[in-house]
């Protein structure tokens, strides 16, 4: 019986890594200002500096299917994927598809723009809707070839709360 239960946990265990789900998530992170290039889990970066910093930082409780926020990836403001200023970066093979979760710090509705970093072209700018509201916007987005993505905004802050590639 020991042997079987053996088994079946290596047999678990492996098939959960092989297909384990890249993702970055506020809640894992440690609190504080991101003011360099910061490397994270699964090959997500983020980058801020000393004169456009990023932060994670405590938020509202937000909840979405069986997540639930307490930390967010905060921008503080606009930034510039080609200046890297102010910007997630993560690997992505085609056919993969990103999820974002987010909003914007104030109230209407900020772009996010989601773009391939290693040819500067712009996939899509996501319109997410204010943090005041309480909504969490969800977008996903199937990428076509493989690279370096990322995401930043143009228009003021945005609270990131979920980035995840999947197949």
């Amino acid at each position: 019986m020991k042997k079987i239960l053996a088994v079946l946990a290596a047999t678990f265990m492996f098939g959960a890594f092989s297909f384990a789900e890249g993702y970055i998530c506020g809640n894992d992170l440690e609190k504080g200002q991101i003011t360099d290039e910061k490397q994270e889990e699964d090959g997500f970066v983020l980058i801020g500096s000393v004169e456009k910093a990023m932060e994670v930082k405590k938020c509202d409780t937000r909840t979405v299917g069986d997540d639930t926020f307490t930390q967010c990836i905060s921008t503080k403001g606009s930034g510039n994927a080609k200046k890297r200023e102010r910007l997630i970066t993560f690997p992505v093979k085609a056919g993969e598809t990103v999820k974002i979760l987010c909003n914007n710090s104030g109230s209407g509705s900020r772009p996010l723009h989601l773009v391939n970093v290693d040819t500067n072209e712009e996939v899509k700018v996501i319109a997410a809707g204010s943090y005041k509201e309480g909504d969490v916007h969800i977008d996903s987005t199937k990428i076509d070839a493989d690279g370096t993505y990322g995401v930043y905004s143009t228009s003021g802050g945005m609270y990131i709360y979920k980035i995840e590639i999947s197949k």
